[in-house]
């Protein structure tokens, strides 16, 4: 598995290799289909009747020696879309069982869909080549074609180019159309119209922030360029320059000696420190409650741009004496977070004793705490797990607790001295004899809980319709409270003022035969 940037010379490599072992090398690339089924049936490697055909008895169209040994050359791997489906887990499979040897390309080996090839190849990652060995096979080159091209030149193609040999080179056929020559402006034109924007990883922005060139006397980056560097990764890009910044040899250094470089670089360290703050209370800003997005120009000069522009010089890059570092606030951050919850179980537990608030709690009783739960143990041992157990229920303490006492101790308290004087033999006496025994709760966390039976309610209306079956509601008491006044007013008989004769009621008199 070849993986690396475009351009670089992956695919020319694969096929100069096969051919020095002896190998007609057969190429399938995004433009074949390479679907599951065609994977699975073998891809006819071994069929060399067209490139018979098509070029000479004993060479193909592309003038490779036909031998009966072949190898199978699968570019662009991780380019297979789903018109591929199934085919790099086909592939994969046909890797582990077929005799033919097979090469990957791939730009990126850290991709979803090549995790199945991970295991199954050797991974054989091709670098960026830096400007300077580019340049050369360059400029060999525009001289066989008659080019009259200047070195700096070169070098902005190059950089504009990413390092991309086969950009450059169609730059230079492309220019050729119309000019044997080229100057600085030009070459500055054509690299910024053929620019090549990649993604930059934090380690490779901080190196070049606080590498000798970015803000040196020929730099030719303006200030958007070196902010543009900051916007790839807003988030990372500042804690990756407050980690490293001190790490530098400043150039500003460079002509000075004794007691006045030592002034000198203290000077710079602060001023490059007192920016980075100014940062900081710039992302307060930005993320607080009033979220000002406008200020992210001013963060970038703040945090990233300025203190780079005071400290640049060798040093902080890869591998040496002051190699880069991964910024340690994430994890700080992240420990401060896990050490604040459980000081809030703590000072939980024990407000039944006293009435202090998280601050209290770790400055004052933690430390007055020690002597009496921690300190015991280092002493005299399992002997006086029981001590330690019984002042712990006064205070309504888990051995969760316990643990994070521990984990807060500072200085002579520290965690890692203090684990060390307590021997396992200790501890594990200890966790036996709390698990062991029954301890005072504080309050009681409600567990089990079902949910709450949802009552047996009708859907609400929509708010037109309930408008609409108000209004007919009304309508219709309105209707009814007519009738029933006009029944009130015909009906006479409820009148005071008028007498109205009762019938008479008729008796029958019914006889029983006998």
């Amino acid at each position: 598995m070849i993986t690396g940037s475009p351009g670089i010379g992956k695919t020319t490599s694969a096929h100069l290799c096969a051919q020095l072992e002896g190998y007609t090398p057969i190429e399938l690339n995004a433009s074949d289909a390479r679907s599951k089924k065609l994977v699975e049936n073998g891809m006819n490697v071994n069929n060399t009747s067209l490139d018979k055909f098509i070029g000479s008895h004993d060479t193909n169209s592309l003038g490779v020696t036909i031998t009966d040994k072949t190898c199978l050359i699968m570019d662009e791997v991780d380019g297979m879309s789903s018109g591929d489906r199934g085919g790099v887990g086909a592939l994969n499979a046909l890797i582990k069982k077929t005799q033919v040897p097979i090469i990957c390309i791939a730009n990126d080996r850290q991709a979803q869909k090549l995790k199945p090839l991970m295991a199954t190849t050797f991974n054989m990652s091709f670098q960026k080549p830096q400007v300077a060995m580019v340049r050369s096979r360059i400029l060999t080159i525009a001289f066989k074609e008659k080019m009259k091209i200047p070195a700096n030149v070169i070098d902005q193609l190059i950089a504009g180019a990413q390092s991309d040999i086969r950009q450059v080179l169609n730059m230079l056929s492309t220019w050729k159309l119309s000019s044997n020559t080229m100057d600085f402006d030009e070459g500055k034109n054509l690299a910024k119209m053929n620019e090549k924007y990649s993604i930059m990883n934090p380690f490779d922005i901080t190196s070049k922030l606080l590498g000798p060139y970015l803000f040196s006397a020929t730099s030719r980056e303006t200030l958007g360029d070196k902010m543009e560097l900051y916007f790839q990764d807003h988030s990372f890009v500042p804690l990756f320059i407050q980690e490293n910044y001190l790490k530098t040899q400043p150039s500003k250094l460079r002509d000075l000696d004794g007691p006045e470089k030592v002034l000198k670089q203290l000077e710079i360290m602060d001023r490059a420190a007192s920016s980075i703050s100014d940062g900081d209370l710039v992302d307060a800003l930005i993320h607080g409650p009033e979220q000002h997005w406008s200020l992210m120009p001013l963060h970038a000069v703040c945090s990233t741009v300025r203190p780079a522009s005071m400290i640049y010089g060798a040093g902080a890059h890869y591998g040496g004496p002051n190699s880069m570092s991964f910024p340690q606030y994430l994890g700080q951050n992240s420990k401060h977070g896990k050490l604040g919850r459980q000081l809030a179980d703590i000072q939980i537990r024990m407000r039944l004793k006293v009435s202090g608030d998280k601050s209290e709690i770790r400055q004052s009783y933690l430390p007055a705490l020690f002597p009496h739960i921690v300190k015991p143990l280092m002493d005299s041992g399992a002997s006086a797990v029981d001590e330690v157990i019984e002042r712990m229920d006064e205070y309504y303490l888990s051995k969760e607790d316990w643990d994070s006492v521990v984990e807060l101790g500072v200085d002579q308290n520290k965690d890692d001295l203090v684990l060390k004087k307590i021997s396992a033999a200790t501890k594990t006496a200890l966790t036996k004899k709390y698990n062991s025994s029954e301890h005072p709760i504080p309050f009681h966390k409600g567990q089990n809980i079902g949910k709450p039976k949802k009552l047996a309610t009708e859907p609400l209306p929509d708010l037109e319709e309930a408008y609409d079956l108000d209004e007919a509601n009304e309508e219709a008491s309105d209707d009814e409270s007519r009738k029933n006044s006009t029944k009130i007013l015909d009906d006479i008989s409820a009148d005071k003022l008028i007498l109205v004769s009762k019938k008479k009621k008729t008796s029958t008199k019914t006889k029983a035969k006998k």
